[in-house]
């Protein structure tokens, strides 16, 4: 294993968390958040200071490493107080992700680990068994928003915030205290192993695809054969030109949701399920695997409008055509013009 003995590249930007800058005759604000993900363009490259292109905005930065006109940064937020500090993510953190991607293909069964947990565990393992073993009519939307900190998902961001009593509280944790030998009961080192395989895919994920300013979240629900939520934020509508009369509608600030969800049923098969959220409700396209699970899901869909009670259903679609989840987020995964070669000797 190669470890990169020296400190990541770091830029710092002469300028605080909230970077007002002038674009297109009028006062913009760019606002980064601790461990954000953005991507930049280098706009005048340098040894010391460089100008660098994040959206529509141009800042000034300092810079630990030489960095040329039109090169493209991946960087993560460290800090926004008192300057704002970004870390230039290394190329080996993605290729990471891909030796890992062979793990989708394996179904990831969380429930009996958990049962085999000592009791040092008593307290995150039913936390983390209620969410997982929820009946789906049951389960709700701060159950899916908790997911991810009882998993364990962000024990490095916790731990590099100080927070360790808070990181090692979650399921990952403990996976790595048993695949390191650390516990004596429970599961098996292996066992640990191969599930922190997945979990590490599921970070990796996410890092990549915040890139594209997509949150992923996995559902391993003992429900789903697999399953996960894909989340994109849409630019609010920016209202008609300028040109337009005064009784023209107002430009609308709220920014709309675009959500994902990719499952896999034993019994429906596989399902994309596409939610638009936009004002004043709910817009639905649903795919399915086969002209039976489409009948099954067009049958239901009054039901589940009645079902809605914090946002109305404004329209749905039912129609086949629906692909097999793995098969799905290893496009997005995969940058465009990226191509894999497998081969056997």
């Amino acid at each position: 294993m190669y470890i990169n003995a020296q400190p990541p590249p770091i830029l710092s930007l002469a300028a605080p968390a909230d970077i007002s800058m002038h674009r297109v005759g009028e006062s913009q604000t760019l606002k980064l958040a601790p461990y954000q993900i953005v991507q930049a363009t280098v706009a005048e490259g340098g040894m010391e200071r460089v100008v660098l292109k994040i959206k529509d905005h141009q800042l000034s930065a300092e810079t630990k490493v030489p960095l040329r006109t039109g090169q493209k940064l991946n960087l993560q937020v460290m800090a926004t107080s008192p300057q704002t500090h970004l870390r230039i993510m290394e190329e080996a953190e993605l290729r990471h992700l891909f030796r890992l991607l062979h793990s989708f293909g394996r179904s990831i069964r969380i429930m009996p680990m958990l049962e085999n947990m000592g009791p040092e565990a008593k307290a995150m393992v039913s936390n983390l068994m209620n969410v997982l073993g929820s009946d789906p009519r049951a389960l709700t939307g701060s159950d899916i928003s908790r997911l991810w900190q009882h998993m364990g998902l962000n024990l490095e961001a916790l731990l590099a915030q100080g927070r360790s009593q808070e990181a090692f509280s979650g399921f990952k944790a403990l996976l790595l205290m048993q695949a390191a030998g650390g516990q004596g009961a429970g599961a098996g080192a292996e066992e640990a192993s191969a599930m922190l395989e997945h979990l590490n895919l599921f970070q990796l994920c996410r890092y990549r695809l915040a890139q594209d300013n997509t949150v992923f979240l996995p559902l391993p629900f003992e429900f789903l054969e697999q399953g996960y939520l894909l989340a994109q934020k849409q630019q609010p509508r920016q209202g008609g030109s300028q040109d337009a009369d005064d009784s023209a509608d107002p430009p609308d600030e709220t920014p709309a949701w675009k959500m994902n969800l990719n499952l896999k049923l034993s019994v429906l098969g596989s399902l994309e399920i596409l939610l638009l959220f936009e004002d004043p409700g709910l817009r639905m396209r649903v795919l399915c695997e086969t002209q039976k699970s489409a009948k099954t899901i067009s049958q239901a869909m009054p039901q589940l409008a009645d079902r809605l009670t914090t946002v109305s259903l404004l329209g749905y679609s039912v129609d086949t055509g629906a692909r097999d989840p793995v098969m799905t987020l290893l496009e997005r995964l995969v940058p465009e013009g990226d191509h894999f070669l497998e081969a056997m000797a």
